[in-house]
């Protein structure tokens, strides 16, 4: 069943390569076929913001990693991994800068870094709990349904990382629209779920039986399934909490394949139906009229043209150090280009209404100091600076030109173009209804 699916992903991979516009749905599917390759699982502890999620996490990791608190904490999506105790920031431009523990909640609380002002992607920690050793990555999300909309934004964006599920509930509320909304959405991508319902050191025995039942004979209807174990636990005084973690370690290593099994269909799915949507985006752009046509590719030179002049004046800053080595410039530089990557994306979704996806580098922090390293001069760095950015913005514009067959007087190769984009569209048409049938896939 497994290496069915993985020949799936392996197989609309291949697909996806052969298109210049299918960049970021590549990008997704390299990743779940490395997870079903190597076996890697993701277990993500989600809900509703004040639910005991980070606590959860610490109480069964057996170690206070994450910071809790009386109001919304969690900002930042937090992997916790096995490994040798340390700790790692990621930034959206890819900048990677290690942290100490005790640390993070200067980057993951709300409190210490407000509507994640400083731009953090997310947080890595390395733990030597045995609750990891068999390889499973632990996940806490931030809350959905708090004041702060940015940290939905970021639970619901992982949603789709997640292999299984934790879902949080708690006894001080009864399950609710905002929760509901939540767990559909994460019903398309993990494979497995467990719940929780956390606070029962709150309440009475016969209140706490009240509240299990019907939670349990609302989550079979929104299920479907009459198959829903829900673990009463207290993340506060422990209670309950080893039942979960024996299930979970139980089911993690029998039960990997099946999981991510599941997983791997939902997802594949889900990358199928993208890159179905953005074909459809595409066809869209490739009928325009040319006059709008031709306007809107006069409105991305123009935007690119911005672009350059943006490049030329980060470079112009730099001319009175140019012969200077300067710590951490060839760093920043390179975080720059990253940043110019997503203005570039983001700039073509708004101008043409389609994807154009690039790898974001992730830059970590190196040692450039030892014998024979020698750093290259302020002038140097920013030469590269300028022809590596003036490479990113030919590339876009030449590709632009090829995929919208713009100004094109070979009339083979437009047919073929379109023949093609045909042909990928009725195999991925057939795999996605493949993988609806659970059977089949």
């Amino acid at each position: 069943m497994t290496a069915t699916i993985t020949r799936h992903v392996r197989d609309t991979l291949a697909l996806l390569q052969t298109s210049d516009i299918l960049g970021k749905q590549e990008i997704r599917a390299e990743a779940l076929l490395k997870k079903l390759e190597e076996e890697l699982i993701t277990v993500a502890v989600i809900g509703q913001f004040k639910r005991g999620k980070s606590a959860l996490v610490n109480a069964l990791l057996g170690e206070a990693l994450l910071p809790v608190g009386i109001v919304p904490v969690t900002s930042a999506v937090t992997e916790i991994r096995y490994g040798t105790p340390g700790a790692t920031v990621r930034y959206h431009n890819g900048l990677v800068r290690p942290t100490k523990i005790d640390q993070l909640s200067r980057f993951i609380s709300e409190q210490e870094n407000p509507d994640n002002h400083l731009g953090v992607s997310s947080v890595r920690i390395f733990s030597a709990s045995p609750f990891l050793q068999e390889g499973l990555t632990f996940v806490d999300t931030p809350g959905v349904g708090s004041f702060h909309k940015h940290n939905s934004d970021a639970a619901y964006a992982f949603v789709r990382e997640s292999d299984a599920v934790i879902f949080m509930l708690s006894v001080d509320t009864p399950i609710n629209e905002i929760e509901i909304e939540f767990l559909r959405n994460t019903r398309m991508f993990a494979g497995k779920f467990f719940f929780a319902v956390n606070k029962i050191d709150t309440i009475d025995a016969p209140e706490l039986q009240t509240y299990l039942d019907y939670c349990r004979n609302l989550l079979q209807r929104l299920m479907d399934t009459e198959d829903v174990t829900i673990f009463p636990l207290s993340a506060k005084t422990g209670a309950g909490v080893e039942q979960l973690k024996e299930k979970l370690l139980r089911e993690c290593k029998t039960g990997i394949r099946e999981i991510l099994r599941e997983s791997a269909r939902l997802k594949l799915r889900d990358i199928v139906t993208e890159a179905l949507a953005q074909i459809e985006l595409y066809w869209k752009v490739l009928l325009m009229p040319p006059v709008i046509l031709k306007r809107t590719l006069k409105q991305m030179s123009e935007t690119l043209n911005d672009f350059r002049l943006q490049a030329e004046e980060t470079v112009r800053a730099l001319q009175a150090d140019r012969k200077v080595v300067i710590p951490g410039l060839e760093e920043m530089l390179e975080a720059r280009i990253n940043e110019c990557k997503l203005a570039l994306t983001e700039a073509v979704t708004d101008i043409f209404g389609m994807d154009y996806h690039y790898e974001i580098t992730d830059l970590e922090l190196m040692d450039r100091t030892g014998d024979g390293f020698e750093m290259p001069l302020a002038e140097e760095l920013g030469r590269r600076y300028i022809q590596t950015t003036e490479r990113l913005f030919e590339d876009l514009q030449t590709t632009l030109n090829r995929v919208l067959l713009y100004r094109n007087d070979s009339t083979v190769e437009v047919v073929t173009r379109i023949y093609e984009l045909n042909r990928m569209t009725r195999q991925l048409r057939r795999t996605r209804d493949l993988l609806e049938n659970k059977e089949e896939a």
